[in-house]
């Protein structure tokens, strides 16, 4: 057995959550994913109005589940931030499998839960991002925040838009989201090194 294979006493694990959470890689990846979506609901958002609920959906869920793995992993933020991006993670997935579920409900309902999730999304952000002075990104995040608080108080104000115009302006979130999320993923990735 080489000196390698041995974990000093009193040494600490790497936890895989923790570094599934802390990975630039993973986050990068949502950014363009999510970019790439928003792209194609701009340019054709006659022919994407039904796919996109279910892809909205899709990432609605996945977003959720990912919210929830970073509060999990991390374990260097307080309590109250921990279970508020869990919260948001929940809000998410259950947001998100609705989505996939009645893809036919009418606008409005969709318009409502998006702009819910919205609100809700980009205060937690924002107070979030706010509350760490000392994080990386953390001005990305804010801007994160306040864009999804302010797409989501449009929504709700205008909940009859046509389903051609919410999906154009889905797009438009998506793809500015999209980047912010790439950058933040270069900035964890410049922290890590």
């Amino acid at each position: 057995m080489g000196t390698s294979d041995v974990t000093p006493p009193g040494a600490r694990q790497p936890d895989r959550l923790e570094t599934i959470g802390r990975s630039w890689g993973w986050v990068l990846f949502f950014g363009i994913v999510t970019f790439a979506l928003g792209v194609l609901v701009i340019t054709r958002p006659v022919d994407t109005v039904f796919g996109v609920a279910v892809f909205i959906g899709i990432w609605l869920f996945v977003s959720g589940v990912f919210r929830i793995v970073l509060a999990i992993a991390d374990r260097g933020d307080d309590a109250g931030n921990r279970v508020l991006v869990t919260l948001l993670g929940l809000l998410s997935v259950i947001i998100g499998l609705f989505f996939i579920r009645h893809t036919f409900q009418t606008v409005a309902t969709l318009a409502v839960l998006l702009g819910i999730f919205w609100v809700v999304g980009g205060l937690i952000e924002f107070f979030e991002a706010y509350s760490r002075t000392r994080t990386a990104g953390r001005g990305i995040r804010i801007v994160m925040g306040l864009l999804g608080f302010v797409a989501g108080v449009v929504t709700l104000f205008i909940p009859g838009l046509t389903l051609v115009v919410l999906a154009t302006f889905m797009g438009i979130w998506l793809v500015c989201y999209g980047l912010l999320q790439v950058f933040a993923a270069l900035a964890i990735r410049t922290l890590t090194r």
